[in-house]
Order: structure tokens, then C-alpha cells, then sequence
């Protein structure tokens, strides 16, 4: 599966790595990306205060093979991230619209998934799991319900798997992990100080530690592995999240697929002892 980035979040990435000139260039397509899709090397050059040639260099960064390359590519960007913030519901729609708002925005989301999830990144937070004899799962506010679906789906395997939203449960039990320990921690942004301070602490303790976050933040910069969370999706600090946590929850889904793959062994009759087990408690007619 290859990894496709738009041409806006590859801006983003790289920009503190920039030249000065490169970095003014970046600021101003950031600032205005509509108008320089429209715009001409010498518009932007002088939006910019560079010279020309410096804007086929900083398309070259890019990985562009020239301006009008790079124009392609910043309109599809824009193209991808209208059909994600036009699907907002507004006050006065009726159900219909609303129904296929979110419908349409869930379905942007896999799409986005399934462009931007790397495979090496999958297999290797599975070759992490694999090798735990404990995970602990954290997540808080609109992440700590992801944390249990994710325990639910992963204690069935045979693991050990316990989830916290509670912070200072997790930092107890974080404290209490070793090197047969794996932590996985769920922040959309990967900007909250308690969630980077019990992977910290996990880390310490000689724990995996795998953040499922924004690559870029300082959680997914802290940890051993990380895997998006799409959180350019939606704006999380204003709304719950709703679109990103359809991310989440399919990420979820696929390493609880792959782990159950990986080990093999038992994991099918251990399944269909629990299934029986919970057919017990059904009423049949």
C-alpha cells in the first residue's frame, strides 16, 4: 500500500525543515492555497519576496517537477479537503441532508485511510503486539471509548489487555510496565500533557509504547511506532470527533485482524469458546 500525502500536509511536515526563502514561499500558499493554484511563478514570487528561480526549488522540494506540477497537485488537495469540510452539517437541514452529510464524510474517511496507512507501520505494530505478554490501552475524553472497543477486540486474542481513561490509573499501570509490556495510546491531536507524560513513563519503564496521533505531534514524535489519526480531518478542539474516530476505530479493527493472524495457533478455538460461551446467555425459541 503505498502512502499518498497531499501536497498541503507535506508543506506542513516539512516546513520547519525549510531554507528562509523556502519557508516564506510555504507560508504563502498556507496563508491563500486557492489563490495560488491561480497564480503564476512571478505572482507567487512576489507574494513571497523570492526570486522566480526560487520557486521551481521549492517545487523540486516538493517533489514537483515544476510550478505548474505542483498547481495539479495543490488543487487536488484542495479538491479532497472541501469534500471532508463541505459535508459539515449546518442549522436548517433536514434529515436526509444531515443522514447523507455523515455518510458521505465516514466514507471520505476509509478513503483517506486507505491512502495514507502505511503497511510496514501495520505489520510492525503487529510484530509489537505479538510479542507483548500485557497491553495496556489508554485513551481519554472522546478517545477513551476507542480505548475499550479496542479491549474488546484485543483480549479475546490471548493477551492480557486492560484499557484506562482514567489518568491517574494510567499512569499507575504505567508505571508497572516492562519490557513484555505494550502500551497503545489514542490522542487525535498527540497535544495533551497527561496522555504524553504516561507514554513517557511507559517508555521509562522499558515498555513498547505505540501512539495512534498525528505523526507530527509531540506524542508521535515521543513514542515507538506511530500510525495516523487523521486528525487534519476535522477540527477536534471545537467539535467531538466524529470522522477521525471512524479512523481510529478501522485501525483498531485491522491490527485486531492482523494480531489474530499473526498468532494463529489457538486463536480460532479460543474464539469459538468465547462465542459459546455468550451463546449461553441468549434466550432460543
Amino acid at each position: 500500500m503505498s502512502v499518498v500525502m497531499s501536497i498541503l500536509n507535506q508543506i506542513k511536515k516539512e516546513l520547519p525543515s525549510l531554507s528562509k526563502a523556502e519557508t516564506r514561499i510555504a507560508k504563502e500558499i498556507l496563508r491563500d492555497p486557492q489563490q495560488v493554484v491561480n497564480a503564476t511563478t512571478a505572482d507567487l514570487a512576489r507574494a513571497a519576496s523570492v526570486s522566480d528561480p526560487m520557486i521551481s526549488r521549492f517545487c523540486h522540494t516538493m517533489n514537483c517537477k515544476s510550478f505548474p506540477d505542483f498547481k495539479v497537485r495543490l488543487a487536488q488537495s484542495l479538491v479532497t479537503q472541501k469534500h471532508f469540510f463541505s459535508e459539515s452539517v449546518a442549522p436548517g437541514d433536514s434529515a436526509s441532508e444531515y443522514i447523507e452529510k455523515r455518510i458521505s464524510s465516514n466514507l471520505a474517511a476509509l478513503e483517506y485511510l486507505k491512502e495514507n496507512l502505511n503497511d510496514e507501520t501495520i505489520q510492525k505494530a503487529v510484530d509489537i503486539l505479538k510479542e507483548s505478554k500485557r497491553i495496556e490501552i489508554y485513551g481519554m475524553g472522546g478517545t477513551a471509548s476507542i480505548a475499550k472497543d479496542a479491549q474488546h477486540k484485543l483480549f479475546r486474542l490471548g493477551i492480557p489487555t486492560n484499557s484506562y481513561e482514567d489518568n491517574l490509573m494510567q499512569r499507575m499501570t504505567a508505571s508497572a510496565s516492562d519490557e513484555d509490556t505494550t502500551i497503545i495510546c489514542f490522542s487525535v491531536s498527540g497535544k495533551t500533557q497527561a496522555m504524553i507524560d504516561v507514554a513517557q513513563i511507559g517508555l521509562d519503564c522499558q515498555a513498547k509504547v505505540i501512539a495512534i496521533t498525528n505523526p507530527d505531534s509531540p506524542l508521535g514524535k515521543l513514542v515507538d511506532l506511530t500510525i495516523t489519526s487523521g486528525d487534519e480531518l476535522e477540527d477536534t478542539t471545537i467539535y467531538v470527533p466524529m470522522t477521525t474516530r471512524i479512523v481510529i476505530l478501522t485501525i483498531v479493527d485491522i491490527l485486531a485482524t492482523g494480531l489474530s493472524l499473526a498468532l494463529g495457533g489457538n486463536t480460532e478455538s479460543r474464539m469459538k469458546k468465547i462465542k459459546k460461551t455468550m451463546d449461553s446467555t441468549k434466550i432460543h425459541e
